[in-house]
């Protein structure tokens, strides 16, 4: 076969061309440590290495926001923890202030050291994560959320949302909270319901030397106008003068007995007893403001949940105290107190329709709209229902050998009243509402800074203390809850960052796997190659000295 020079010659630039192309891209390899350096290397790796890469850079951002979220999380936490140890240094304040023993200016003392807490507090509550984003004020990160527009009165001005960051695929975490859920919406009393002193009702009696008593009661129909009087016996005259007006009534024991009726005053005074008293002079307090004995209420407890949702219990009731002479003691020392436990709810739970129990006894039906209950002497020296002994449980339910304004009617709960509740004191009992820490904080230096040291003001001392108390520590329980959630989500945090981690070294794995050169491999190709093309380059050279050209002389 004859072969033409030229393709000789072609064909040895052809070899050699090839074994330089194959050198040149094994020493790119070598250099860049990448077998795959162009796509057309190998199409279907190089397509899974660059969704393996961008999906290495969307993991590495996850990271980053996960290192944002956990950074934030933390510092809210050590905020919320912050405000525990204030509010449990407030609590310990608070009581400090209830011993006996301390003047009204040394619970001022301790009010001013409260009210520097609770601006510490306030500052908590304001607070950042560094970048200008409040960490408490929902989704308005930008917001100031608690803004105080007195002592004790603090608005809100975030909402109940929550910012979140993107710290995976399917899982976005919030990294702020609603201050709302945890300084505002803090249930009062004992979280289901709450006691306190209520305005002092009728009817009230008024105890003579001698055992004589005088029973006074609102007029159905007229306007009472809450004032102090004074009651005074001249032997002759009774003398009934409104202290507000100097106004005045005289009136004989046997008008007395029979029952007077002042309509200016909006009262009416009933003598107990057919002997007429000692001459003496007294002083009524009827500005029906506050309590003026020494009963203290506890939070109560809920003995039984499903009987306290009763869809009859409306949540609203009144403890009304009668305190009346015992007539078998006619020094006047002994007395009799008993209670009764009133409907106090105008509405029933729709809130429009008229409630028809209301001021009626749960006890025994009696009804307080068509007037006050009469004592009568001796058959029913008290006339209220239930006999009150300082310390026993008040239960809401009915006792055995009662009636019953609901027959059988059982709301599953109990409160106590320690002290002495004079005539006319009574406590509330309510459904717990939301009341924000501020106010809390707000009401209670009241409390202290207008403590009057007798046994009436130590005793409505000691009613606002309790309050106090319980709602500072249902404040605590919602702190701790939210910090407790936050905690939930810095160990959620550290999971999906391990898992976001390992993830990371799988894809680069992968990737390496994909695209990552073989050295031993490529240097033995490299050498392998380099050999061939000397081998081609000596071949062409020698095929080049088989010209005939070279004979011709």
């Amino acid at each position: 076969m004859r072969v033409a020079t030229s393709s000789i010659y072609n064909m040895a630039v052809f070899h050699l061309q090839n074994r330089e192309s194959d050198l040149y891209k094994l020493q790119n390899q070598l250099s860049t440590g990448r077998k795959i350096l162009t796509p057309s290397d190998d199409p279907v790796a190089s397509a899974r290495s660059l969704d393996l890469s961008q999906s290495t850079r969307l993991n590495d951002q996850y990271i980053e926001n996960g290192q944002y979220a956990d950074g934030t999380l933390s510092l809210a936490e050590s905020n919320l923890q912050h405000s525990i140890t204030v509010i449990q240094s407030i609590q310990q304040l608070a009581i400090q202030s209830g011993n006996p023993a301390l003047t009204s200016a040394e619970k001022k003392m301790i009010e001013a050291d409260i009210r520097g807490k609770y601006q510490e507090l306030l500052a908590v509550a304001n607070s950042t994560d560094g970048n200008g984003q409040y960490l408490f004020s929902g989704y308005k990160g930008a917001t100031k959320p608690f803004n105080e527009l007195e002592y004790g009165n603090v608005t809100y001005d975030g909402d109940q949302g929550q910012r979140l960051v993107q710290i995976s695929t399917g899982r976005q975490i919030p990294v702020s909270d609603s201050g709302a859920d945890i300084f505002i919406k803090v249930k009062n009393g004992n979280g289901t319901f709450t006691t306190a002193m209520s305005q002092p009702g009728f009817p009230r009696s008024v105890s003579f030397p001698g055992g004589s008593t005088v029973q006074i009661t609102r007029q159905i129909g007229q306007q009472f106008a809450p004032s102090e009087f004074r009651l005074s016996y001249d032997g002759t005259n009774y003398t009934l003068t409104r202290l507000s007006d100097g106004s005045s009534e005289q009136f004989d024991h046997n008008t007395l007995s029979a029952g007077y009726s002042s309509a200016a005053f909006g009262i009416n005074l009933q003598s107990q007893t057919a002997a007429p008293p000692v001459n003496s002079t007294h002083t009524l307090d009827l500005t029906l403001q506050k309590n003026q004995g020494t009963g203290v209420v506890s939070p109560g407890v809920v003995v039984d949940p499903v009987r306290w949702s009763d869809p009859n219990n409306l949540q609203d009731y009144r403890i009304q105290f009668h305190v009346t002479n015992n007539p078998d003691d006619p020094s006047g020392n002994t007395k009799i107190t008993r209670y009764d436990i009133v409907d106090s709810r105008n509405y029933l739970g729709d809130g429009v329709t008229p409630n028809p129990n209301y001021n009626r006894s749960m006890i025994d039906g009696f009804d307080y709209n068509t007037g006050d209950r009469i004592d009568t002497l001796p058959a029913t020296p008290n006339a209220f229902p239930r006999l009150y002994k300082p310390g026993t449980d008040i239960e809401f339910r009915q006792l055995p050998g009662e009636t019953g304004l609901q027959p059988g009617w059982d709301f599953g709960a109990k409160i106590s009243v320690d002290g002495k509740p004079v005539d006319g004191d009574s406590f509330r009992l309510q459904a717990s509402r939301n009341v924000d820490l501020f106010s809390t904080l707000g009401d209670f230096a009241k409390a202290l800074t207008s403590y009057t040291e007798e046994d009436m003001g130590r005793a409505e001392f000691q009613n606002h203390l309790n309050t106090a108390l319980q709602q500072l520590n249902n404040s605590l329980g919602n702190i701790l809850t939210t910090q407790s959630n936050i905690g939930a989500r810095l160990k959620e945090m550290e999971s999906v960052n391990n898992t976001n981690t390992d993830l990371n070294l799988q894809y680069k794995r992968t990737i390496s796997g994909l695209t990552d050169i073989d050295y031993a491999s490529a240097i033995s190709d490299f050498s392998l190659t380099q050999t061939y093309l000397d081998a081609a380059r000596k071949s062409f050279s020698s095929v080049q000295g088989l010209s005939l050209f070279q004979y011709i002389s």
